[in-house]
């Protein structure tokens, strides 16, 4: 979600750009569509300014240790101190997107901001990737839908297996041939959504990289999901997102782009924005049905 706002950064700026932060920035540098960017697993020596998106004192701490003459970040965690411009925030990420709070910092510098959407690059290669990786699988690209049921913050925002299992039975039996999606530790849950499975179908959790996974979603017909890292990905892709949110708001979290359906039915407690549910029977997600899940990947698919 911090996307527009690296890419207004690039863009008024001649140089060169660092991106310095977790090994996973480095699969997804090629899809940022960020100029004149490259990875950096640690702060150049030679930067000049140094623009901090995460809110912590360490970060300010590491680019003020690092000697990095300019440094822009929000104030906070006592660490305005450390910080050349420490500015304050104008947007409340308790009711307002997270892509605005990002963009705000870099309004903040005096940048003007001429897109707020994220829209991301998919080079030519790895889309390519992508299908000769689906068609070595069995699956042909041309009818895949790409799943991810799980959700890394926990399982509140999970829609039911079981109704996953519903909807892609029903998506199987209309031809359609699923890639199911996530982390090692997600398999059993991908597992479940395929009970009963007949059709042609792929459980790739945890056999994938990050960039193999990017050139998945590239690569297929749809992406079908909770509120996840994935769904912001693929909707900046431009590819059809059917999203199911519950514990989160899509008010403050859902992806940009014209080719996404969200499903959010709230119950009395949600946003609960907790990890697990402590409420019998998660009846945020409950309120989804899958005839509708089903009906709306298939406005995008039929």
């Amino acid at each position: 979600m911090a996307q527009p706002a690296m890419r207004a950064l690039s863009q008024s700026n001649a140089g060169h750009t660092s991106i310095a932060g977790r090994p996973w920035l480095k699969a997804l540098l090629p899809f940022l569509n960020v100029d004149r960017a490259a990875y950096a697993g640690e702060i150049p020596d030679d930067a000049d300014t140094a623009v901090l998106f995460p809110n912590s004192f360490r970060t300010a701490w590491n680019v003020w240790r690092a000697g990095v003459p300019e440094r822009v970040g929000f104030s906070g965690q006592w660490r305005s101190l450390l910080l050349t411009q420490a500015c304050q925030p104008r947007i409340n990420m308790a009711n307002e997107h997270h892509r605005y709070y990002f963009l705000d910092l870099v309004e903040q510098m005096g940048i003007s901001v001429h897109n707020p959407e994220v829209q991301l690059a998919v080079p030519e290669a790895e889309a390519r990737a992508g299908q000769e990786t689906i068609i070595a699988h069995g699956l042909d690209p041309a009818r895949t839908v790409c799943v991810a049921p799980g959700a890394q913050f926990g399982g509140a925002k999970r829609y039911l297996s079981s109704s996953y299992a519903e909807v892609l039975s029903d998506l199987s039996a209309q031809d359609w041939q699923l890639l199911l999606l996530g982390a090692q530790e997600e398999h059993s849950i991908t597992n479940a959504c395929l009970t009963n499975m007949r059709g042609k179908h792929w459980n790739a959790a945890g056999e994938t990289s990050l960039s193999q996974a990017l050139q998945l979603l590239a690569a297929c017909r749809l992406l079908l999901c909770n509120d996840s890292g994935l769904m912001h990905v693929a909707a900046g892709m431009g590819k059809p997102v059917v999203a199911i949110f519950g514990a989160t708001d899509p008010a403050r979290t859902a992806p940009s782009g014209s080719n996404v359906r969200l499903l959010y039915h709230p119950a009395e407690c949600s946003p609960c924005l907790q990890r697990e549910c402590n409420t019998p029977g998660q009846p945020c997600m409950a309120n989804v049905p899958p005839k509708e899940v089903l009906n709306a990947c298939l406005d995008f698919l039929v």
